[in-house]
């Protein structure tokens, strides 16, 4: 019963269709969609077997290993698509004291994905529903960006670099075993992560680097926040039928070729 493993493998198939979304001179949407879900069956079918009558045996080192098999092909499709580096939009703050320009924005190490902790795995005999539920977590994402900041009388520029430590994504997954069709039970961020700010630039000034601190750190933290979100959070809900169709292609091949 290896297709009861696809479940995990929902964060791979929606950051690859975000990408395609991102990138779409890459190929047409459609035969990048069956793409994917060829190249993911393929990983499917290499999985070990499991079966639901001993399912309390999987223990948790086979789960952890299962998903640190995907994660290294999730960063692989990160790269490929040109998603690390990514390219951010210039920005014009308001620091209140002044203005400041923040332009050749790039956002790095997108493709860091880890497992952070165990997998869990249940199986609920009655209900005949399959849990799996992880953390990923980005050890380490850099932004950075070139600015010139303006207050009255004093004009400064330099670069400015943003590091977001321990971002952990959420992802609790469930494969309806009446249905053999994948659900969404949780999505969320386990922690936002922690940023501190680096400037390099000609004549300082504490008072005016102290107010780009205080605006920029928000807006950098958010940046990224929402970057993350779009890349790996947000089609979950389009990837689900992406992921019931690699399901559908296992269980019944010849009904689905093509």
């Amino acid at each position: 019963m290896k297709y009861l493993y696809v479940v995990s493998l929902l964060l791979c198939a929606s950051l690859a269709y975000k990408l395609i979304q991102i990138e779409p001179d890459l190929l047409a949407s459609t035969q990048i969609k069956l793409a994917i879900i060829d190249e993911l069956k393929d990983v499917i079918l290499k999985l070990p077997d499991i079966d639901l009558d001993t399912l309390q045996d999987i223990d948790t080192a086979t789960l952890n290993d299962f998903v640190d098999l995907i994660l290294p092909q999730v960063n692989k499709i990160i790269l490929e698509a040109g998603m690390d580096p990514v390219t951010v939009p210039d920005e014009t703050v308001d620091l209140k004291i002044g203005t400041s320009h923040l332009t050749e924005g790039n956002l790095t190490n997108l493709a860091t994905i880890e497992r952070y902790e165990d997998v869990t795995l249940s199986y609920d005999h009655d209900a005949k529903k399959l849990d799996i539920e992880f953390i990923l977590t980005w050890q380490d994402i850099h932004l950075t960006y070139k600015y010139h900041t303006k207050v009255p009388l004093i004009s400064i520029s330099g670069h400015v670099i943003a590091d977001v430590k321990n971002l952990k994504v959420h992802m609790k997954l469930g494969c309806d075993l009446n249905a053999y069709h994948i659900v969404i039970d949780g999505l969320d961020f386990k922690h936002t992560g922690t940023i501190k700010l680096k400037f390099k630039g000609n004549s300082l000034v504490d008072w005016i680097t102290n107010a780009m601190t205080t605006v920029f750190s928000t807006i950098f933290h958010n940046l990224i926040l929402n970057i993350v979100k779009k890349v790996a959070m947000d089609p979950m809900e389009e990837i689900v039928e992406v992921l019931n169709e690699i399901i559908d292609r296992i269980l019944n091949p010849t009904t689905l070729s093509g």
